[in-house]
């Protein structure tokens, strides 16, 4: 058998299922339209200047990119204070997370997180030898940041915190995380991801931009895919002290930022004005759509990010196939362990109206009472 053949830990691996699955792509001809609420992409797309940034660029797409992508670790130099150097770009966030387990993790040594979260930390894990502790979120599905740190072994290499959290939206007090930093044993690193970090609106809230600054031990992750509306071009970088970010540079892939996607993401940076418009419409509809979830009996959790975490008191399975019937793609929660939850994508406010008007007519049948 061919499989004998891989490495022993591929049979461990699940393959990455986005919010839409496979399935589900392969019936998408039979729909006249479709709307995607499943994967938390900007509904508004990239700002006007990112796009005509990326169609000039693509008239050098002969030319191979920058080795570092040294214009974009510039550009957000700028506007963090942090030096470039201690920048590493790459293809989106989850390359990133590939780089950082990949540059830490020996075989036997531990990645302690909380769970429900983001899968790749699992995945990339296991691909390295390493293993992963996964500890449950707190009872309002926030990152235990106690039971992390009780969890802290001599094997411990890093703790992840997604803030926001991927599925939940929640976030933890930012005193309470950057005590968390500085009572890590020497010998572990932190890794922040905050692909959604900057959808958070609390006033005065530390990031991992203020924890750099200061010196401590942690990794921070970002991305363009959400707030940017670069999802498809495929960027995340990471930053840190100059003693932390050096090896993920060393195991980064020669030119892993094509030419096209740096460009969008120079613009996307330097076009302030489209950004803030982007946060305003979601913050409005963020707030429609909690209440309307909530008129139809719906739980529905505080978030800091683009989308719901909505407990929908139903199998949200049945749920979700009858929306897809009707062109509108939600990501049902199961495989997080909540069959009865889904994340819904903030979309644009025609969509999202659209979407509540579905839900009213399948939530008012017999079958599907609250």
């Amino acid at each position: 058998m061919t499989e004998n053949l891989w490495r022993s830990t591929i049979q461990h691996l699940d393959p990455y299922i986005p919010g839409q699955a496979a399935k589900d792509a392969e019936n998408q001809g039979n729909l006249k339209e479709v709307v995607r609420l499943a994967t938390n992409e900007n509904p508004h797309g990239p700002s006007p200047k990112a796009i005509a940034s990326m169609q000039k660029a693509i008239l050098e797409g002969h030319f191979y990119p920058d080795l570092t992508s040294l214009a974009l670790r510039k550009k957000l130099g700028s506007i963090h204070g942090i030096d470039p150097e201690n920048y590493c770009i790459g293809n989106g966030a989850d390359n990133i997370i590939t780089l950082v387990i990949a540059s830490y993790v020996n075989p036997g040594e531990e990645v302690v997180y909380c769970t429900p979260t983001f899968s790749e930390y699992h995945k990339n894990t296991l691909l390295v030898g390493g293993t992963p502790i996964e500890i449950p979120t707190t009872k309002d599905y926030k990152f235990d940041l106690e039971a992390m740190l009780e969890a802290i072994t001599e094997k411990t290499k890093l703790v992840i915190v997604c803030n926001p959290n991927n599925p939940t939206g929640t976030i933890v007090d930012d005193k309470e995380l950057r005590a968390f930093f500085r009572r890590l044993p020497r010998k572990v690193v932190a890794v922040l991801d905050e692909a959604y970090g900057e959808f958070i609106s609390v006033p005065n809230y530390s990031t991992g931009v203020e924890y750099v600054k200061e010196g401590l031990p942690v990794i921070t992750i970002r991305t363009f895919s959400k707030l940017y509306g670069l999802a498809g071009m495929r960027v995340g970088y990471a930053f840190a002290k100059d003693e932390l970010i050096r090896p993920l540079q060393a195991v980064r892939e020669p030119f892993a930022c094509n030419r096209v996607a740096e460009a969008g993401a120079v613009a996307a940076l330097e076009d302030e004005d489209y950004k803030e418009k982007v946060l305003r419409e979601n913050s409005k509809e963020m707030e429609k759509m909690i209440k309307a979830f909530r008129a139809l009996g719906c739980s529905v959790e505080e978030t800091h990010t683009n989308f719901l975490f909505i407990d929908m008191k139903k199998d949200t399975a049945i749920i979700a196939n009858e929306l897809f019937s009707k062109g509108f793609f939600i990501r049902p929660c199961a495989a997080w362990g909540y069959p009865e939850h889904a994340r819904i994508t903030i979309g644009s406010a025609e969509n999202n109206d659209r979407l509540i008007q579905h839900l009213q007519e399948i939530m008012t049948e017999t079958s599907y009472q609250l």
